[in-house]
């Protein structure tokens, strides 16, 4: 049976927090929904973009895969996932395919770490048969060489080592970051190279990438060559009808530069407020263009903090809070995938960023990523970090194309440190509700309150739940989805699920969340 719950949001009452709901079906009260009820989500939703020059230290070889990565993966696979893999990235528009090559990606390099050139052979495509049964990948093409023969030659490589794995194709990463010498700040130019390009590689392709290409892959920034997706559609980027979706890319954060680097706090990315201001003023236009135009669009790339994120933010607990509330405020937006990008410190992405490769060259691993997926000077053993049981949250609650919708901040909570989000069924019923606490709660600062919420009237349910002792907390081992840590990857502890009795409340302490699901 499902939740009866919900009247105008929640209620906040008492001293710790009693959420109070009038008992009434939750599908016929629009008045409490923040949003409308999105579309139904596909296992795809929860997707990742891994930068292609530090694919053989997340992957390993097509013969020795790297299991730490793999097994993550696995994870999300056995709970219904099946992710779309993009190699993508700045590095993406300097790479070329080479037949002679044996590794999967071979770095032209300084001694300082600073990439001039990513070269791909046949195993960077072979090692696509080493992922779980059902993922697919978006055939990356470097268009920052401005040569069609380079960006041919990769596309065909891939159609023919892989072509029943390929998803999607894209040609370029971030044209806002380009020269601007290279189309002269012209939307019109731009749009007209795309399609000459698109159009070459389709023929080589025997026209299997018509209707497959994402089309912009643009950040946000604010730059003199508009090429957001509201901003290509009307400039005609889908005249030929090559494209499939609507590409953008998501960073509210960044550590590029001195100033950026200041606000790149853990309250600061914990603000939901202005996760919504972002995502609705930079992003949502250009989703609205997208599905306007009958197309879908997707967020290609994203995390929380550009360049590489910032120790002892995105790499603590908070970095998994951020996640889960951004996928699923996208998700609410009928994203039909979110990209969480992976990779490592580029030396030529600024030259004020603060991080930086190894001090001997090697990889200086981005900190927002789900893993450190080899030993390094920089950061240390091989390990996953605590953002990865967000990805388990969501999975699990976006499952069996869950739709969803986000609900009201409770009266006497503050919507800047809260988020929660109803998940309903077929029959329009609600099977779940996500809750966030957000608020952060730091190591040292005593005992974490506790808001105590009434769910209304329901014959029972369960409860997982995602916690660290703080919001800064850095050891994955300390970090639980439903009792089990993942710091080397496989599951350690017992599964626990809590129940409630008919129409039992449901408690979180400040920087948690939880998944309840109804009986």
């Amino acid at each position: 049976m499902t939740a009866t719950l919900l009247a105008a949001g929640f209620m906040l009452a008492g001293a710790v927090g009693v959420l109070a709901m009038d008992a009434l079906p939750l599908y016929a009260l629009s008045k409490t929904l923040a949003s409308p009820i999105s579309q139904a989500h596909v296992p795809q939703f929860v997707s990742y973009s891994f930068e292609p020059a530090f694919w053989t230290e997340f992957f390993g070889e097509p013969d020795s895969p790297r299991n730490l990565t793999f097994t993550l993966l696995n994870h999300l696979h056995e709970r219904g996932a099946r992710p779309i893999i993009r190699a993508g990235g700045i590095t993406m528009d300097s790479m070329i395919f080479d037949p002679d090559v044996k590794l999967s990606a071979v770095r032209t390099e300084n001694g300082k770490g600073g990439i001039y050139r990513t070269t791909i052979g046949p195993s960077f495509y072979k090692q696509w048969e080493n992922f779980p049964e059902g993922t697919t990948f978006v055939s990356t093409v470097n268009f920052g060489n401005n040569s069609v023969e380079i960006a041919r030659g990769l596309a065909l490589a891939s159609y023919t080592l892989q072509k029943d794995k390929i998803a999607y194709y894209e040609l370029g990463n971030e044209p806002t970051n380009y020269p601007t010498s290279r189309w002269q700040k012209s939307t019109e130019a731009y749009v007209a190279q795309w399609k000459s390009f698109t159009g070459q590689i389709d023929k080589a392709v025997n026209g299997s990438s018509r209707g497959k290409w994402w089309a912009s892959s643009a950040t946000t920034d604010v730059t003199g060559l508009k090429v957001r997706p509201s901003d290509l559609i009307p400039a005609g980027v889908n005249s030929t009808g090559l494209v499939g979706q609507y590409s953008i890319h998501s960073y509210a954060f960044a550590t590029c530069d001195p100033a950026r680097e200041k606000r790149a706090t853990i309250a600061n990315i914990l603000n939901h407020t202005d996760l919504l201001r972002y995502a609705d003023e930079e992003i949502y236009p250009s989703a609205k263009a997208a599905m306007d135009s009958g197309a879908t669009w997707v967020v290609g790339e994203f995390n929380s903090i550009a360049c590489s994120g910032k120790p002892n933010v995105s790499d603590t607990f908070a970095q998994a809070l951020w996640t889960a509330d951004v996928e699923l405020i996208y998700a609410v937006r009928n994203a039909t995938s979110v990209h969480l990008h992976q990779g490592a410190t580029l030396l030529f992405q600024s030259n004020q960023q603060l991080n930086t490769p190894g001090d001997d060259g090697t990889p200086g691993f981005s900190s927002y990523s789900l893993l450190y997926p080899i030993s390094s000077s920089k950061r240390g053993a091989a390990r996953v970090l605590p953002v990865f049981v967000s990805q388990l949250l969501v999975v699990e609650t976006l499952r069996d194309g869950g739709r969803i919708a986000a609900l009201k901040t409770p009266s006497r909570l503050s919507e800047r440190e809260f988020s929660s989000y109803a998940v309903f069924g077929k029959e329009g019923k609600v099977m779940k509700l996500a809750i966030l606490n957000m608020k952060p709660f730091y190591a040292g600062q005593g005992t974490a309150s506790t808001v105590r919420l009434d769910i209304g009237d329901h014959s029972g349910a369960t409860v997982k739940r995602m916690t660290a002792p703080s919001v800064d907390e850095k050891d994955s081992a300390k970090v639980t989805w439903a009792g089990q840590s993942f710091r080397d990857g496989k599951a350690v502890g017992d599964v626990t699920v809590e129940t409630l009795g008919p129409n039992e409340s449901v408690s979180l302490k400040d920087s948690e969340a939880v998944l309840v699901t109804f009986k």
